[in-house]
């Protein structure tokens, strides 16, 4: 049995669809669409197509089919003797994202790979990536000669005086060659009137625009983010926490700090809208980005919560040595812990969109500021991550002055203290890490398995043994502090 060709094939299902409607013509410009495909270079690259209506047709039509604009030569682009007998000369635009280096040598390959997988009728004969001279002109910005200073402001604003609502400053900015000077500016600005916002060179003047830099309020937002997350530190340290007593002034403290906080949440937040608005590479990912970690966070947020209960235990050297509260207590730890780490971030990420939203001068890239702000973000991130560490490990020191005073210390995210008395079993019973003390009451913070880690505010060491080994009561408590009962 004979195996069809393809191309009869391909003829034979075209005759039962039926004709395929004329395609627009193409730009003889190089200007056709690139189906939504980004590139950053453009190299044109010189191809031989044989000379049948019907493979010239189809090899425009893959060429173009990627977005790839054809068109005939100009003359002075290839030498017609070269030409190979029976092919007709075509231009193919290919514009491709990579590197400067070697595009031309990517899009040389790209079209021979192409014309290999498609059986094209085509030979690639040379390539050369399109540059182009830098503009030159420089750029020119419109402003009035005289602007109110503060005190006329103020008078204007107590007096409702709107005498300049009628005479609108040009927001305008103008190109004239590099090496023009400023009269030729000036005349070009008043060329462009009416039709543009009015200019009188009485009350005028140009200046050149401030390209790629920022304005001062620049540095200012950059210090209300520092300042920012600098407050944010000072509220983990030393404001308390719910599982803490707090005083009248804490209080007062916390609530002015809350509202502060609020605003500046809420001045950062706009900065992170509008960098998830203008940034295609966020409103691409994040879609699929969520979804993908709220499961990874519930696995994993009450892990990190056991680095605060450990930094808590280590103040007692009980780390590792104590199972800590039930899902939620270690839920509530790492979602303070998480919360921290990606309130920075959004700091990062809400002041490189603000930044750009109200201080971004002509040439500024809006990737580099996020660039930078989502780095700057996980710093703060990580270093607010590690004050709330440093602040457990504050809350174990000081849990760990009231118990050497024999006072019972606080809950902390599950972890609850009680002084017990031991009385063991047998005069060999094992204990490890010291000797066990009889006649002063241990602390401890439950059990872990079958063994109980105990530590001693006398000896200010940690202990542990078998729950078996002894028996263990609970100490009683005269004037605030723990005693063990007298045995008679």
């Amino acid at each position: 049995m004979r195996r069809v060709p393809p191309r009869l094939r391909e003829g034979l299902a075209q005759r039962l669809i039926g004709p395929v409607p004329a395609s627009p013509p193409q730009d003889t410009g190089g200007g056709a669409a690139t189906n939504g495909q980004p590139y950053d270079y453009r190299v044109r690259v010189l191809v031989e197509i044989h000379r049948d209506p019907d493979e010239l047709a189809l090899a425009e039509e893959v060429l173009t089919g990627r977005g790839w604009p054809v068109r005939a030569p100009k003359p002075g682009e290839y030498a017609p003797e070269e030409v190979t007998d029976g092919y007709v000369p075509r231009i193919v635009e290919v514009r491709l994202l990579g590197a400067r280096d070697g595009a031309a040598q990517q899009a040389l390959h790209m079209v021979m790979d192409l014309s290999h997988a498609t059986e094209l009728a085509l030979h690639v004969r040379d390539a050369a990536l399109i540059q182009h001279r830098a503009d030159p002109h420089i750029t020119w910005e419109i402003h009035p000669k005289r602007v109110p200073g503060p005190r006329e402001r103020i008078r204007r604003f107590w007096t409702d005086d709107d005498t300049d609502d009628d005479t609108p400053q040009p927001l305008r900015v103008i190109r004239i060659p590099e090496q023009a000077p400023e009269s030729e500016a000036l005349a070009a600005a008043a060329s462009h009137s009416p039709a543009w916002p009015p200019f009188d060179a009485a009350e005028h003047g140009v200046r050149p625009a401030r390209i790629n830099r920022a304005s001062p309020a620049w540095w200012g937002q950059a210090f209300l983010a520092v300042a920012t997350v600098a407050a944010a530190m000072l509220a983990i340290r030393y404001v308390h926490l719910p599982d803490e007593p707090a005083s009248f002034v804490d209080s007062a403290l916390l609530s002015v700090g809350i509202s502060v906080m609020g605003l500046l949440t809420a001045v950062f937040g706009a900065g992170a809208w509008f960098a998830l608005r203008q940034s295609s590479a966020l409103r691409h990912v994040l879609p699929w980005a969520l979804p993908v970690a709220l499961p990874a966070v519930f696995a994993a947020v009450p892990q990190v919560g056991q680095l605060l209960h450990n930094s808590y235990l280590s103040a007692f050297d009980l780390s590792g040595e104590v199972e800590g509260g039930g899902w939620g207590d270690a839920l509530r730890a790492g979602l303070f812990l998480t919360v921290a780490a990606l309130y920075g971030l959004l700091i990062g990420l809400g002041a490189g969109g603000w930044v750009y939203r109200t201080t971004a001068r002509s040439g500024t890239a809006l990737g580099l500021t996020l660039f930078i702000g989502v780095y700057a973000g996980l710093a703060a991130g990580l270093f607010l991550a590690n004050t709330v560490v440093e602040r457990a490990g504050d809350s174990g020191d000081d849990a760990r002055a009231a118990a050497a005073a024999y006072r019972v210390p606080g809950p902390y995210y599950g972890l609850a203290a009680e002084f017990v008395c031991v009385l063991p079993k047998g005069e060999d019973a094992p204990v490890y890490g010291s000797r066990l003390p009889t006649g002063r009451p241990l602390l401890t913070f439950g059990p872990k398995g079958d063994r109980v880690s105990l530590w001693d505010p006398k000896a200010e060491r940690a202990l542990g043994m078998r729950l078996e080994d002894a028996t263990f009561v609970p100490a009683k408590s005269e004037h605030g502090k723990a005693i063990c009962p007298r045995t008679p």
